[in-house]
């Protein structure tokens, strides 16, 4: 398994926890917003970061479409 899909894993569980979802919850949101894509795109920026700004990422996605900044 590359890094990129076991940070995958770890950031969508992350991401779960943080807003309170169940795990087919996550699922359908991700799927819905190709969160999944998004993440292992960003994977070189997010996994030096706080995983907190990725969250703001996924959020802002969700909202707006595009990433924060």
């Amino acid at each position: 398994m590359s890094n990129e899909l076991k940070y995958l894993a770890y950031a969508m569980e992350y991401y779960r926890r943080k807003k309170g979802l169940s795990g087919p919850e996550a699922a359908r949101l991700f799927e819905k917003y190709d969160l999944y894509q998004l993440v292992i795109d960003n994977y070189f920026l997010y996994h030096i970061e706080s995983p907190d700004n990725m969250v703001a990422d996924l959020d802002e996605f969700i909202a707006t479409g595009r990433v924060l900044a």
